[in-house]
């Protein structure tokens, strides 16, 4: 797929997924923005390992605090003055949390709330000004299949994604019809230990990975590159798909 000398602007690209999703776009000939919070050294790591595969294309990393309306606008500005034409977003920037009932305070709906669904609104509002502008873009926004399935433990994050999906479909209609906004939901991609620095020892993640396998239809983990390259086939393929929520879990959504 090409995106050849495209901007695609990348939040939370420093790690894990976002990472791939980075190296995915640059692998198709765009320019890459990512975002960051606190992870500087990540960021930078990645942002030297992009320029050294990648001499052809232009890269930064940039700070903000995505639930800032003032910080977003500044980002936007910054990305539209240094790399314009911009034509893709991928909000992939959240904090994922164990809230059991027993604990959970409202700092915790907050924290989640302002992350992973106020965030994304607030980019999908600024840059979705520069695409209209520009007469064409593409939004995807990572969402997860926990918005559609919750999880016990989990209230805060799940009711954020279950937002963040019909933030998706409400914007494919807001923008439409110059700009597409689509929506993944990753299964079990990472395990719980390595998203959160937490053991998956609780009674939704079972104890162990085989445990997160059994569940899922076809036994097996998925990929932060084949979330890549899902994110990759809603920016640069079928220009029909718009408010899509894509299931990308190995049909655990179906359980």
């Amino acid at each position: 797929m090409n995106l050849q000398k495209q901007t695609i602007v990348v939040t939370g690209g420093a790690r894990r997924l976002g990472r791939a999703i980075a190296f995915a776009c640059a692998g198709a000939g765009a320019n890459v923005v990512i975002t960051f919070n606190t992870s500087e050294s990540a960021a930078r790591q990645t942002l030297e390992d992009l320029r050294a595969a990648f001499p052809g294309s232009r890269f930064d990393a940039l700070q903000a605090d995505l639930s800032q309306s003032g910080q977003v606008a500044q980002l936007a500005d910054k990305v539209r003055l240094n790399f314009d034409p911009i034509f893709g977003l991928v909000n992939n920037a959240a904090i994922f949390r164990r809230t059991p009932f027993e604990t959970l305070s409202e700092r915790d709906f907050d924290d989640h709330i302002a992350a992973n669904l106020k965030a994304p609104f607030l980019l999908c509002k600024a840059f979705g000004d520069i695409f209209l502008a520009n007469g064409r873009g593409a939004i995807v926004n990572i969402a997860d299949i926990h918005g559609l399935r919750p999880l016990k433990n989990y209230v805060p994050y799940c009711v954020s994604k279950a937002g963040l999906i019909m933030l998706t479909q409400a914007m494919a209609k807001a923008l439409a019809p110059g700009v597409r906004v689509n929506c993944i939901c990753p299964g079990t991609i990472l395990l719980p230990s390595e998203a959160q620095g937490e053991p998956p020892n609780d009674e939704d993640y079972g104890d162990d990975e085989d445990s997160l396998i059994a569940r899922v239809p076809l036994k097996r983990l998925g990929t932060a590159e084949e979330i890549a390259a899902t994110v990759m086939f809603l920016l640069a393929g079928p220009q029909f798909v718009s408010g899509a929520v894509l299931p990308v879990d190995g049909a655990e959504h179906l359980r």
